[in-house]
């Protein structure tokens, strides 16, 4: 995974990466605007008719069909998780139309099974998230760069404990598949409890063909944590398709708990 495949809505990567080489892992302040000149500027000739204008280019929001209030607060998320944009991942994209660009592929929450939804889809109350970059390094002076996906849910009913359930079972009931060239196969591991409940998951991808700088099998860790009716799941990506270093991640995966709302 590149910095260039990283799908946002409405979040500059490359100002991030740029960023972070600078030592912070939040956006910088907007550079100075050009002074004003005082010399008064001639307006253009004011035309009868006006002419027609292109039609404005589709934006990252009209491809996305998430219909979620979007009402859960930056507080639930590591400080950095949204920059200046706020720039929101999107979980259900609308295919490309002829001319647009394709969106890649890419996992935000746990895609255990091949195909078919969750159970506890119904149930989603509301959902927001944002992909974060960051410095996992914790020596001074040195930056490790690496990108993971933070969404917090709210469910009605049972819906955030099902959530946990239907993983569980889609990972006892599914095993491996084979999508966009990579082998996905997600099983259980264990883990300290967070929150009310959780539940740690690792992905290993395999590519069937290797890819250029990038390793051709690698391992993600991803929690699933639960208090009262939000669950949150913090999904590594790394960087370039190396994992980030576990005590760096498992270390996030804590401080999200944290966060969670409590009922």
């Amino acid at each position: 995974m590149t910095a260039s495949t990283i799908p946002w809505r409405g979040l500059a990567t490359l100002a991030l990466a740029a960023t972070l080489a600078g030592g912070c892992d939040r956006p910088g302040s907007p550079a100075a605007s050009a002074p004003t000149s005082s010399a008064p500027q001639a307006s253009a000739p004011t035309s009868a008719a006006a002419s027609p204008q292109p039609s404005p280019e589709p934006s990252a929001d009209d491809r996305c069909l998430d219909t979620y209030p979007g009402a859960i607060a930056d507080a639930a998320f590591l400080p950095g998780t949204f920059g200046e944009e706020k720039g929101d991942l999107c979980y259900q994209v609308r295919p490309a139309r002829p001319g647009e660009e394709v969106w890649p592929e890419e996992d935000h929450l746990p895609r255990v099974c091949a195909t078919g939804t969750l159970p506890s889809e119904a149930l989603v109350a509301d959902r927001r998230g944002g992909r974060r970059l960051w410095n996992s390094s914790s020596t001074p002076g040195e930056f490790s760069t690496d990108v993971y996906d933070h969404t917090v849910t709210r469910y009605s009913g049972s819906g955030a404990a099902n959530y946990l359930a239907d993983l569980r079972a889609a990972v006892a009931r599914c095993g491996a598949y084979t999508r966009d060239g990579a082998r996905y196969d997600y099983f259980v591991v264990s883990a300290p409890k967070l929150g009310d409940e959780s539940l740690r998951l690792a992905l290993t991808r395999r590519y069937v063909q290797p890819q250029e700088g990038m390793p051709r099998e690698a391992r993600y860790l991803i929690a699933v944590i639960r208090r009262g009716d939000h669950v949150a799941v913090v999904f590594d990506h790394g960087w370039e398709g190396t994992p980030t270093r576990t005590p760096a991640i498992t270390a996030v995966f804590t401080q999200s708990a944290r966060l969670l709302p409590t009922p």
